[in-house]
């Protein structure tokens, strides 16, 4: 991660000026200071990716003074500057958690490598950092891809292996839970920045207010709490794929900034002037009709065929044939693996209900109902139709209307959410829990049945 602004503390002029050129011609953007009092006050008014102090000045210990830095911005990088007479304080720095040490006179050669290696660690921080925070909260549809054999997907795999290698924007749709982000990766992984960052951001899960800062990052005081500059998701996507997930939730003054950004590949920080530029893919997803949203004016034109540049549409699970029951078997051996159980092949029963079922949280839904059902099974591995109906998935067959008709697949969805909703107390949360859908499917089904007409709790 590229270091914008150092500080500079040392009580010699000399040794301030010739740092701060060494420096300026390695392109940074330099402070130089000769007191710990300056270097307290300067603090305070403005962000630095980087301290490089002596030890000894002339109104305390620079070493002490960097612990206290550490302290009040923990992700501070620290370097010290010392005398041959002063390398066991050196190596009492870097115990104490100071990056490097340089030894006076400073040499410029030793200086840049020592700044490349500090960039590349910044680097490789905060990609652990966000794939820290992704393991925790990323639920993938099951381990490794299978695409299935229906038509729709065979051609979905065959328009991946032909943009993979491409930079072109893709626009991925299809409804929650069909493997969009799946699909994300795989045009990642088949790409020439394969070994580059694959970085998530979900426009869904994070607030109106915040989502700016989450986009391009901000600089110190941009706003209350911003204690210390922070790079953004495209920052740190730099050289690899950015994957805006749930797209269509981004409100419009930033869909007005973020078509800037897919133009030029520049943005510049919340609260910050210094334009930064991305060599980023993007690929953004969403659950709804984009071109819907455009009409209805609740997602920009502009942005929308910026975006569509390779569109990937999704089937639902209920559209795909014999997939089902492939990803039913694999599911089933999967969570009989990880739960210690040697599962058999489900029943004539099972598979008819599960056929018979709308699914409408598709191969998430399917992963989550078949785990329950492992976890219930008898103990010789025997799968029955209760085992997959124990937090109210409703799994019966279509059943006859009293005019003789069949209900549809979405009527029979509609009913199971309304008795969903009715069972857990109108709590939406508990009612997606109990479908094994997401928070957001579940708010989406509820306006387009209001939409409809529908009387929604």
């Amino acid at each position: 991660m590229k270091l914008e602004k150092i500080l500079v503390l040392d009580d010699e002029s000399s040794v301030r000026g010739v740092l701060a050129d060494l420096l300026k011609e390695l392109n940074y953007s330099v402070l130089a200071v000769p007191s710990i009092a300056q270097a307290r006050l300067i603090l305070k008014q403005d962000a630095f990716d980087l301290i490089i102090s002596d030890v000894r000045l002339n109104d305390g210990n620079g070493l002490e003074f960097l612990q206290e830095v550490k302290k009040t911005y923990p992700a501070m990088q620290l370097v010290v500057m010392t005398g041959f007479g002063s390398l066991d304080s050196a190596v009492e720095a870097l115990r104490l958690g100071v990056f490097d040490y340089l030894v006076k006179p400073i040499d410029g050669a030793r200086l840049s490598v020592a700044l490349e290696r500090l960039e590349e660690v910044r680097k490789l921080e905060a990609e652990n950092t966000y794939l820290r925070q992704e393991v925790t909260s990323r639920a993938t549809a099951g381990g490794g891809i299978d695409w299935g054999t229906c038509e729709a997907m065979q051609r979905v795999k065959e328009l991946i292996d032909k943009i993979a290698v491409t930079d072109a924007t893709v626009l991925i749709q299809g409804e929650s839970g069909t493997g969009k982000e799946v699909v994300a990766k795989a045009l990642h992984d088949g790409s020439p920045r394969a070994d580059k960052p694959f970085i998530r951001v979900n426009c869904a899960a994070i607030s109106a207010n915040l989502l700016e800062s989450e986009f391009f990052g901000h600089e110190k005081g941009a706003f209350t709490g911003a204690v210390q500059r922070r790079e953004g998701r495209f920052e740190l996507a730099h050289t690899g794929t950015l994957l805006l997930d749930e797209i269509s939730e981004i409100p419009p003054d930033l869909q007005v900034k973020l078509l800037r950004v897919l133009q030029e590949r520049e943005f510049e920080r919340v609260g910050g002037n210094k334009t930064i530029s991305a060599d980023i893919r993007v690929i953004a997803t969403t659950n709804r009709n984009l071109m819907h949203e455009v009409r209805e004016g609740r997602f920009r034109e502009d942005l929308f065929y910026r975006l569509n540049v390779v569109p990937i549409e999704l089937p639902p699970l209920r559209d795909r044939g014999e997939d089902l029951v492939r990803l039913a078997d694999y599911f089933i051996a999967q969570f009989g693996r990880k739960h210690g159980r040697k599962m058999k092949a489900p029943g004539r029963e099972v598979l008819m209900r599960m056929k018979a079922y709308g699914w409408p949280g598709n191969v998430r839904e399917l992963q989550n109902v078949v785990e329950r059902a492992v976890i219930l099974s008898t103990e010789n591995g025997d799968l029955r139709v209760e085992d997959f109906t124990p937090l109210g998935v409703n799994m019966q067959a279509a059943r006859p209307e009293a005019d003789g008709g069949v209900q549809t697949i979405a009527q029979m969805e509609q009913k199971m959410i309304l008795k969903a909703l009715q069972r857990c107390g109108n709590n939406r949360t508990h009612a997606a829990e109990l479908l094994g859908i997401s928070l957001r499917t579940l708010r989406n089904k509820i306006s387009e049945y209001r939409e409809a007409g529908v009387t929604v709790p």
